[in-house]
């Protein structure tokens, strides 16, 4: 959360633009234009809302957040703002802001993209938005009486345009190992959009939007020994300044891992006064809870909160009321571990906690995924091979499915097209190599020819669109997909966690942590012999060694069995007579029959998750939601 301290432009209650909710900020940016003064007035706000204004008078920033959490600065015409985490001081935000000539000058002030935040800026007319490179922090834009305003929440959007769910986008939840680039960042509501994680938005006077790209990966050219320092001080930092800016009681996950180790070990010597907080896990084999114990006891000064299996909710808990579980931007994810995430959030922020650190993002910048195997051995062929043959050792590879995963040579659309012809497959083996541009796109058994359809048909339309992949070869790609992926993930668990009173954090996705260990070359950032090389040498000295060389990671699927035992009757409810199956997307009775099967591995609860994740959204909207100031054409 930013610093507090006075604000250099007009903030003041009044009639505004967005509904108060309990989930922390929300806001909505209107450009600098008469046009839309009149829509403006007609979208009614609770008591308490807020008007941050442009240099015109006009309004510029419209909603409820905490105090504290937008912080506004002005020099002359221009207004700067942040929202969110952003470790510099007023004083170098209003320097920052005297600097700005116009909205493209804000990509010389690097110091605006430290820590995770909303970047806003009204400069002579113009409005420049940007979020951070993972997508933790988006933006999202619609018409509205005929131009283009923007939020950061896309249910806010369809509130104010009266939009309608796009059926077609929610067949395409239901896919069962998840939504990649480019439709993944595409909203639920017809006429609602995000912009790329890595372009700002652009709002002219006229009303009309643009895009330009400010962030872009950087070349991966160093060693570990050249690029470790980069990571260590990156992600030292990215700790230290929240914890310092907290200066209050902080939380931080504790699974025994290297990443939420780390984060531990990090935070222990800033923070006045740190809790660890371990969530219960069932299965007995899994030897996470001897690398918590191990940690906990290196951190004697810390409060460590460990729970009893049978003290938090299980997984699938809370489904019948979805209390805490869902909010409405879009189908939650961690839907199985929802309410013990809820619990979780409620437990810290019990205990005073206003900030809780979490290790997501560290698998995906430090652990890279078997699709790297197709780029590394066309770029550096014996490098890559002595990779793929420790992978394949490892992992039981056939040799057969190998070479031909290596061997496919698929542009991005081309392997669009050729996903929309395996819908009906069955999932790939766990022995069969993922070395494709996207992890393998599978309907759930349960899914009507009507979804099916409608699925295949968007990734046809994406293809013939030729979509660029995020990066030059597969394995780069991947990576900015995963790490897109993650930062949607937290940002939900953001909302969640903001309903309790604590910010959730996600150091390992600042844009300066990726930034630092992208720059480091593919095949010295991860090995398939040792475990996440890169972050234990940036680590070396300030987390004990034998935690950063720690190779195994837990496994919950126990966890989720059992789950799934004790709330089988609330799930099979939830599918008869589902919203799902009011839309034709799914059949009810072959939910049931899934739920009723004995399971012998976690892979069908993969397609089950998605399933879930959309019928508890579904159910969590409030219909209709009309607006009157918007017409039809203008969504």
């Amino acid at each position: 959360m930013a610093g507090r301290g006075s604000t250099g432009a007009e903030e003041r209650a009044v009639v505004g633009t967005v509904e108060s909710d309990s989930n922390g900020a929300g806001f909505i940016v209107l450009p600098d234009a008469d046009r839309v003064a009149a829509a403006a007035n007609e979208l009614r706000a609770s008591p308490g809302a807020r008007v941050l204004t442009h240099a015109s008078g006009r309004p510029w920033i419209v909603g409820h957040w905490p105090q504290g959490e937008v912080r506004v600065v002005a020099a002359g015409r221009t207004r700067l703002a942040v929202a969110g985490f952003c470790p510099v001081t007023t004083a170098e935000l209003t320097e920052a802001a005297t600097r700005l000539t116009d909205v493209a000058s804000i990509d010389c002030l690097a110091s605006l993209s430290r820590g995770s935040a909303h970047l806003m800026a009204s400069v002579a007319g113009q409005v420049r938005l940007q979020g951070t490179a993972s997508g933790v922090r988006a933006f999202f834009h619609a018409r509205v009486a005929g131009a283009t305003v923007a939020a950061d929440r896309p249910e806010a959007l369809a509130a104010v345009t009266g939009a309608d769910i796009d059926e077609d986008l929610v067949a395409l939840r239901l896919l069962s190992f998840g939504v990649p680039h480019p439709l993944r960042e595409r909203p639920l509501w017809q006429g609602v959009h995000q912009v790329p994680p890595d372009h700002a938005l652009l709002l002219g006077s006229d009303g009309k939007p643009s895009t330009v790209r400010w962030w872009t990966p950087p070349t991966a050219a160093l060693s570990r020994t050249q690029g470790v320092s980069a990571v260590r001080q990156a992600l030292s930092d990215a700790v230290h300044s929240r914890v310092g800016a907290a200066n209050d009681v902080v939380s931080t996950d504790l699974s025994g891992g290297m990443d939420s180790g780390t984060l531990a070990h990090l935070a222990a010597g800033q923070a006045r006064h740190l809790i660890t907080v371990r969530t219960p896990q069932l299965d007995t084999a899994g030897d996470d809870a001897l690398w918590a114990a191990r940690i906990t006891a290196r951190l004697p000064h810390t409060q460590h909160l460990t729970l009893d299996y049978e003290q938090a909710p299980t997984m699938f808990a809370g489904m019948d009321s979805g209390k805490d579980m869902v909010v409405p931007a879009e189908p939650p994810y961690w839907t199985r571990a929802g309410a013990r995430f809820a619990d979780t959030s409620a437990r810290v922020a019990a205990l005073g906690s206003r900030l809780h650190l979490c290790g997501h993002g560290g698998d995906e910048l430090f652990h890279l995924p078997a699709a790297t195997l197709h780029s590394m051995v066309r770029a550096r062929p014996w490098t890559g091979i002595r990779h793929l043959s420790s992978r394949r050792a490892l992992a039981h590879w056939p040799w057969g499915a190998t070479v031909s995963g290596l061997t496919d040579s698929r542009t991005f659309h081309g392997w669009l097209e050729h996903c929309s012809a395996e819908l009906r497959k069955p999932p790939p083996s766990i022995f069969t190599p993922d070395l494709g541009w996207t992890m393998p796109m599978r309907m759930p058994p349960w899914a009507t020819p009507q979804a099916e359809h409608a699925v295949r048909n968007l990734l046809l339309q994406t293809a013939q669109s030729q979509p660029q992949p995020l990066q030059e070869g597969r394995g780069a790609h991947r990576v900015l997909d995963s790490l897109r992926n993650a930062g949607a993930m937290v940002r939900y668990a953001s909302w969640v966690m903001a309903a309790h009173g604590a910010q959730l954090a996600a150091p390992y996705l600042d844009d300066q942590v990726i930034t630092a260990a992208l720059a480091v070359r593919p095949h010295e950032r991860a090995t398939p012999r040792q475990y996440k090389p890169l972050l234990a040498e940036a680590m070396r000295g300030l987390v004990p060694d034998d935690i950063l060389g720690r190779s195994t990671k837990g496994d919950y699927t126990t966890d989720a069995f059992d789950g799934l035992r004790r709330h089988k009757a609330t799930l099979l409810h939830l599918f008869d007579g589902s919203e799902l199956s009011r839309m034709g997307l799914i059949e009810d009775t072959a939910v049931q029959n899934m739920l009723r099967t004995v399971h012998t591995t976690g892979q069908s609860l993969l397609a089950l998750e998605p399933t879930l994740a959309c019928e508890l959204w579904l159910r969590s909207l409030s219909r209709p939601r009309k607006h009157p100031a918007t017409t039809a054409g203008e969504r």
